[in-house]
Formats: structure tokens, C-alpha cells, sequence
């Protein structure tokens, strides 16, 4: 049976953890699906990658949609969430995740130094105030969105992006009426820079109610312009002379802006979008503009009759995780990662931050547990010593207590026995004691018997008494001589005598 995670030492664990997020990474990177849903006035195109591959891809008219009822066979304008859910039902894509695009159309971009934080503040108070300033009614009419665009030497630079409140509102909510939930919304000049993959390049991009041109510097779109128009009325000629006018208007503009590093008069030009080839005068562009066109070589794999340019923008939303995970910082340039949708669309999830904490807490806990586990268990065991201890000292002040108690009953038991072992000659030494006491005058106070010495302690009226008292007591034989005579002697007349008897030799 395999051991849990808790159950492993710290070694184990910590390689166990790091190969299954090495496992994770890599199935986010290669093996996950993807599903993009670009949007334009008439069209809605869906497309499923599978790792570095294209899977799937559908296309349909908002114009006019099929009625899934069999009953109306009628064809009727359908809102755009309804056309959506019925591609994805007919396509058989399912997903819980889309990355959907933005139209640029009456959208503001600008590149600007990265603010400072004032203190106390954060940096996106930071980029609200320069906002106000450089994008007027931000707050009041457009969604608001940022991102460090430079990672290199020097003071870093940033992309601001300000799409139209209404533009976002309207898609977002047709899509969540049906159950359709996009995670990310990207403005399509974004996607498209990143599908052409180019540090410097121009891209234009057709649709039928509008075009988008983008100029490609330091593989930013620095300049991104989205102008309506009825390319219907025009010719193919006329169509490839209005666009290239507008190209040629664009990088103008940028050399006016830049008069130090203009623009490549080689740069590439790359032609996206859903107008054909044939819709437009290719030759007639490339004459016109003065710049090669060049073709979409997106780094997947799909059949030949997959339609490249239509579903460039589905393609560089696909390809949105594959850059962002490459580090380019050596290169002083950060992968774009700008997403649109507003906070009040978005679910909540845990920040970078969130996670990383989370994920530590987690490591420190699992590498901490044996740790735990023995300081647990030898706090456990010191707690059981300490009740033993506890124990045996109320033991040991018990049998202090009646080893206490018992003393002067030993005592009294050893002088008994020591008088007994005596015999009779105790009683006569005492009594001797007594008769000289008797016969100088000396009063007796106290006798005591310690084994065999006797502790007389009296007094008399003068020393010269208590001498002769200490000295009839040798006199009398029954005592060991000399007897020790007590401080103070020859010159006192009291204190305590002490005699051994002859008892004891």
C-alpha cells in the first residue's frame, strides 16, 4: 500500500510533492484543451486546440441563425449567446473555460512609464490616477485595464488598454444568459500580435464592418487602430487603396512619433480576417503600401483546409498560455497577458500570492509533522515522568514524616534498652548522684542517661561547692576519671556534668 504524504519523511514528501506539480505543469502546458470564441459584427468563430494541434473549428452567421425547433423553418436574427450555444451543440465543442476576444473598435491603447506608488497607496490606485490623466472618462465610459510591458534595464513601461463599457457588458451578459462563462476576454490586436510572433511587423486586419491595423515594435502592439467601414461598396481595387492609404497614414504617424527609430521600410505585413483573398487586390496592397506580405505560419499543427487567416485571432488566443509560459525577461520583454474582463464578470480565485502562501503553509506543514510528531511524543513521555515524580515525592516526604515520627520513640526504646542491658548499677550511680548532691548543697536539676554517659546538669551557691561537688564525684569510684569539667570551671557554679561509667568499659 502506498503511504500518504503525511505518513513520509521530509526528503520523500518534498520530492513527491514537486514531481506532481511538475506533472500538473506540464499537462496545463501541453495537454489541456483550449476553446476561443471570436466575435465580429457578423461572425462568431469557435475553435478547440488540443495541446499544439487544432482540433476542431466552427463558424457562424449572426445574422441569421437556424431555429433548433423543427417547427419554424423559418431562418430569424438569433441574440448572439443563442448562436453561440447552438455552434457549440452542432460542433460538439464543450467547455467549461472559453477565451473569448474583444473588438477594438472605439477601444484607446497607450504605452506609458509605470507610476511609482505614492505611500500608503498601490499600484493600481496608482494606475487609476494615471489613467484619469491620460485616458479622460475612463471610470464613466470604458473598462480600464494594464500591464507592464518591460522587464529590462531602466524605467519599465507599460500597455493601457480602455474598451467601451458597453462593448464588454453586452457580450459578456449575451454569453452568461446561456451558461457560457468566459474566463478571459482579450482585445483582438493583442491576439493577432502574438499569433504573428514578430518583434517588429504590420498587421492588418479585415472584417466586414471594420479593420484593425496594428504596428508590431519590440513585439508590442504599440499602435492599434480600429476604423469602421462598408467594404460592400467598394471594388477590390478600391478596398486594397483604402486599406493601404490607412497603413501608410498609421506608420506615418508612428516615424512622427519616433523620428530617431522609424519603422523598417522592409517590415512584413500580415493580412488576417474574414474577407478572402480574392476580396482584395493583394498586388494592388503590396504596390500601394510599399510592404510585403507575408503569410500566417502559426506554430500548430491543423489540416490544409483549415482556413488560417479567418481564425488568426481564435489561433493567438490560443496560443495565449504557450507564451505566457516562456521567459523572455532575459530579452528585457514580458509575454502579454491583458485580460479584459471586468472583476464584477470575474469568479473568485485565489491570487499568485494566495497560492504560493498556501502552498508554503502546506510544505511547512508536511515537512514540520515529524517534527511535531516527536516533540509530541517526548512531551508525552516528560509528562508521565513528571506525574511519576510527583508520585514518589509524596512517597518519600511520607515515609520522611514517619521516619520523623518514629525518632524519639527509637530514642526512648535505645535508653531503655541501655538501662536494662545496665542492670542494677544505673539506679546506684544515680543514687550516688543524688547523695553527694545531698551532702554539699548542690541542687540537681536534671539527669539524663545517653548510653553509658550521664548528663548531670546542676548548681551551687558558690564554685568553690561545685568544685568539690566534681571532685567527690571522682572520689567515689564509680565513674571513669578524670571526669571533663564544664566551661567556665574552675570558677563556676553551675552548668552540665558529664560522667562515664565503668559500666561501659
Amino acid at each position: 500500500m502506498a503511504k500518504g504524504l503525511l505518513q513520509l519523511d521530509i526528503s520523500t514528501a518534498g520530492q513527491r510533492l514537486q514531481k506532481a506539480i511538475a506533472r500538473s505543469t506540464k499537462r496545463w502546458k501541453t495537454g489541456g484543451g483550449v476553446v476561443t470564441l471570436d466575435i465580429d459584427s457578423t461572425t462568431i468563430r469557435l475553435l478547440e486546440t488540443k495541446g499544439k494541434a487544432i482540433k476542431t473549428w466552427a463558424s457562424a452567421s449572426l445574422e441569421s441563425s437556424e431555429v433548433a425547433s423543427k417547427e419554424k423553418a423559418s431562418r430569424e436574427a438569433q441574440p448572439m449567446g443563442v448562436v453561440v450555444k447552438e455552434l457549440m451543440n452542432s460542433s460538439g465543442i464543450k467547455a467549461r473555460h472559453i477565451t473569448a476576444s474583444v473588438s477594438g473598435l472605439y477601444s484607446v491603447s497607450r504605452i506609458v512609464p509605470t507610476p511609482t506608488p505614492a505611500p500608503g497607496s498601490t499600484i493600481e490606485e496608482a494606475f487609476e490616477d494615471l489613467t484619469q490623466d491620460t485616458i479622460p472618462l475612463v471610470e464613466e465610459r470604458l473598462y480600464f485595464a494594464w500591464q507592464t510591458i518591460s522587464a529590462g534595464e531602466g524605467e519599465p513601461n507599460a500597455l493601457l488598454i480602455g474598451v467601451p463599457r458597453d462593448t464588454i457588458d453586452n457580450e459578456v451578459q449575451s454569453l452568461k444568459a446561456v451558461g457560457i462563462n468566459p474566463s478571459i476576454l482579450e482585445l483582438k490586436a493583442i491576439a493577432l500580435t502574438r499569433v504573428v510572433n514578430r518583434e517588429q511587423a504590420l498587421i492588418l486586419n479585415t472584417e466586414p464592418a471594420s479593420f484593425d491595423i496594428v504596428v508590431v515594435v519590440n513585439s508590442i502592439p504599440e499602435i492599434i487602430r480600429t476604423l469602421p467601414w462598408q467594404p460592400e461598396k467598394l471594388t477590390p481595387e478600391e478596398k486594397a487603396e483604402h486599406l493601404a492609404m490607412t497603413v501608410e497614414l498609421t506608420v506615418d504617424f508612428h516615424n512622427a512619433r519616433h523620428p530617431n527609430t522609424p519603422l523598417n521600410p522592409k517590415i512584413p505585413l500580415f493580412i488576417t480576417g474574414q474577407i478572402p483573398d480574392e476580396a482584395i487586390s493583394r498586388d494592388k496592397l503590396e504596390a500601394k503600401s510599399g510592404y510585403l506580405i507575408e503569410p500566417l505560419a502559426p506554430p500548430l499543427e491543423y489540416p490544409t483546409e483549415f482556413p488560417v487567416s479567418q481564425y488568426a485571432v481564435n489561433i493567438g488566443l490560443a496560443l495565449r498560455q504557450v507564451t505566457l509560459s516562456e521567459d523572455r525577461r532575459n530579452e528585457g520583454l514580458l509575454p502579454l497577458d491583458i485580460n479584459l474582463l471586468p472583476r464584477i464578470y470575474r469568479p473568485w480565485r485565489p491570487s499568485a500570492k494566495q497560492v504560493y502562501t498556501v502552498t508554503s503553509l502546506i510544505a511547512a506543514t508536511v515537512m514540520l509533522l515529524p517534527i511535531y510528531q516527536v516533540t509530541s511524543d517526548t512531551m508525552l513521555k516528560t509528562t508521565q515522568l513528571e506525574s511519576k515524580f510527583d508520585l514518589f515525592n509524596k512517597q518519600l516526604e511520607q515515609r520522611k514524616l514517619e521516619i520523623a515520627q518514629r525518632e524519639p520513640l527509637q530514642k526512648a526504646i535505645n535508653n531503655y534498652n541501655t538501662i536494662v542491658n545496665m542492670g542494677g548499677s544505673f539506679t546506684e550511680d544515680l543514687a550516688l548522684i543524688q547523695d553527694e548532691a545531698d551532702k554539699l548543697g548542690v541542687q540537681v536539676q536534671d539527669v539524663a542517661h545517653q548510653g553509658d554517659k550521664i548528663s548531670i546538669t546542676c548548681k551551687a551557691d558558690s564554685y568553690l561547692i561545685f568544685r568539690n561537688y566534681l571532685t567527690a564525684l571522682e572520689e567515689s569510684g564509680r565513674f571513669l576519671t578524670p571526669i571533663p569539667p564544664p566551661e567556665g570551671y574552675p570558677y563556676t557554679k553551675a552548668g552540665e556534668i558529664i560522667v562515664d561509667t565503668k559500666t561501659g568499659e
